[in-house]
């Protein structure tokens, strides 16, 4: 994914859940879209961000309609651009969702294979 972007990501610390694209609108005590998305959190951009630490409520929906709602934890933030939100209360069912959308989405990538992963109109 950063691949496409041109840039490869560099990092200390290996990533404890792998990343994949999801560009949806999210609600997050404000609004934005999402940039990526993994079974931990999500990256939010959006001009209303908020400081590390501040608890947030959120809504999105998957690829296929499917809503998720539920609360989380900013956990880095850069000023009118972008923040991470960290998963806190998210129901079993929602995680699962999340979960298994990016299970799909990393054996596409690695197979090759470009899908939308742009919710369905309703």
């Amino acid at each position: 994914m950063d691949e496409e972007r041109g840039a490869k990501e560099t990092r200390k610390v290996p990533r404890r859940h792998p990343r994949v694209r999801l560009v949806t609108q999210v609600e997050a005590t404000s609004l934005g879209r999402t940039e990526n998305i993994s079974e931990s959190g999500m990256l939010v951009v959006t001009r209303d961000t908020f400081e590390p630490g501040t608890e947030v409520k959120f809504r999105f929906s998957l690829p296929g309609g499917r809503s998720i709602e539920g609360f989380g934890k900013v956990v880095h933030s850069k000023s009118k651009a972008q923040m991470g939100i960290e998963f806190a209360d998210l129901a079993e069912s929602d995680r699962h969702a999340i979960a298994e959308f990016v299970r799909q989405a990393c054996e596409e990538e690695a197979s090759g294979h470009e899908t939308s992963q742009e919710p369905n109109p309703a």
